[in-house]
């Protein structure tokens, strides 16, 4: 037995060194100039940026909307030659990025011919957006270029991908029915990760108190609906194993549904292989899976690490939460020990010490890439996730089974709403209160990478060191309770 855990454990390392050096490689090899970047071929729609062309195309993504205008990606088909008065079309690839009208009805799947000026990503005060779109493969833009529809055919792959799209479009619309402005908004981004339909000013807002992590797609949001998915089966009867199947079903969908964002996916591969451990009656490693989802991602898209600070902080808020909230947890129970409060008490304030410590754990650890991208520190964050983040759950819980409800009472839709309706006025009326005080958010400026590594060195020392101390306090208070024993027995 002895034999067979030293053996797994030296396999684990093994998988997690394996991993890391991937992600290694790819970390070295971002700093190359134009990095993970390809060669142009002739044929590709690139090589005619600053020019006016025609070409033939298909939406090849979502349409995004936010409150002014439709930004469609569409990837290349066909180049649309003028010689003379002839029409030559050649073969051409490429994707590109247009800006429409808001109400252009144009979405996933449609055919296109476009006319207009190709641009090259502009460059934007204090924003990388040639790298930001690079990512998504983009490396052209378009604004308000005139479009024609064409008739095309699409794969049984893309047919699917495009009814899944209209079923999240039908659920959108139902939110939108059953609810007003703000929240309805602040409910599509929070189940649908239609995060770029929330205001501008709504958007700052919850950024200044330390509550944007509440609108993206996170890791708490595929937590909290993959345990209502396996609740569910198992209250109707169903076996845990084929229940635990379909929550893996639910966890490849669900990331699909909602835009693939890096928290999602990396979040969906954490609990696939957590729930694949619980199928198979082993334990789960957090450090390995986050590793291992991480190098997943870059090996399919390696321009993630350096471009996608969704990418760096989903995975830097982890880390914090295995490494560093322990130590607050650990801290926070043993001072309410320490207090000698009833059970009740004890409980009430260990979930509110617990919500304090994973704020806090969040807010350490990813500092450096706030300050640097967004340049303000929320001093009121703590506060508000206290005041807020409870409501997450039953918000979720109310939304999905709302959706469900008006699928078959649609007449009874408001009436299904009213409870998120309230769960969504209270938390934009505590990030208003919050948010008024001047010293809410603070401006940090001058803040760069190398001061952000000089931060991460301090921190692991500091982490280490704490972490030392309290394996040394737990050793004390071990061997206190054999000495106390000892006195009883004699």
């Amino acid at each position: 037995m002895a034999h067979k855990n030293r053996r797994r454990y030296s396999s684990a390392k093994i998988f997690l060194f394996f991993n890391l050096t991937i992600i290694g490689l790819v970390f070295l090899l971002g700093f190359r100039p134009n990095a993970f970047r390809p060669e142009f071929s002739v044929a590709d729609l690139a090589n005619f940026n600053e020019q006016t062309v025609k070409f033939r195309a298909w939406v090849c993504a979502e349409a995004d909307l936010n409150y002014k205008a439709r930004r469609l990606t569409v990837c290349a088909l066909e180049i649309l030659n003028k010689i003379g008065e002839q029409t030559i079309s050649s073969p051409i690839s490429g994707r590109v990025l247009i800006s429409a009208k808001l109400y252009t009805a144009y979405d996933y799947g449609d055919f296109l011919e476009v006319s207009g000026r190709l641009q090259a990503p502009p460059e934007i005060e204090d924003f990388d957006y040639d790298r930001y779109l690079a990512r998504y493969d983009i490396y052209s833009v378009m604004y308000y270029a005139k479009l024609s529809p064409l008739a095309g055919n699409l794969s049984g792959r893309q047919k699917a991908y495009r009814r899944l799209l209209k079923f999240k479009q039908g659920l959108a619309e139902r939110l939108n029915a059953n609810l007003p402005e703000p929240e309805a908004g602040l409910a599509r981004a929070m189940l649908l990760g239609y995060r770029r339909q929330i205001l501008p000013e709504d958007l700052d807002l919850f950024s200044r108190v330390g509550l944007s992590h509440m609108i993206a797609i996170s890791g708490l949001h595929i937590t909290i609906l993959s345990a209502m998915v396996i609740n569910l089966w198992l209250a109707l009867g169903l076996a845990r194993r084929r229940a635990l199947f379909l929550v893996l079903v639910f966890l490849f969908s669900y990331p699909l549904l909602t835009g693939l964002s890096a928290s999602a996916i990396r979040a969906a591969i954490m609990g696939g292989l957590a729930f694949l451990a619980a199928y198979y009656g082993r334990a789960a490693s957090s450090v390995n899976a986050l590793v291992f989802a991480a190098a997943v991602m870059l090996v399919f898209n390696p321009r993630l690490l350096r471009a996608d600070i969704g990418f760096q902080l989903s995975f830097l808020a982890i880390l914090g939460i295995i490494y560093i909230y322990p130590l607050g947890e650990t801290w926070s129970r043993r001072f309410l020990e320490r207090q000698k409060l009833k059970s009740g008490w004890r409980k009430f304030f260990q979930a509110l010490l617990d919500i304090f410590s994973l704020t806090m754990t969040s807010q350490i650890i990813t500092l450096p890439i706030l300050l640097i991208n967004f340049r303000q520190f929320s001093l009121i964050a703590p506060l508000a996730n206290l005041l807020v983040i409870w409501a997450l759950p039953p918000l979720l819980a109310v939304l999905v089974g709302g959706l469900a409800l008006t699928a078959f009472i649609p007449a009874a839709g408001i009436l299904w709403f009213f409870p998120a309706y309230c769960l969504l006025k209270f938390i934009f009326m505590s990030a208003e209160l919050l948010a008024a005080p001047p010293w809410a958010a603070i401006a940090v400026e001058n803040f760069n990478w190398f001061w952000g590594v000089v931060y991460y060195f301090i921190l692991i020392i500091v982490v280490r060191k704490l972490k030392r101390r309290m394996r040394r306090g737990s050793g004390i208070l071990i061997s206190m309770a054999e000495k106390n024993k000892i006195k009883l027995k004699n």
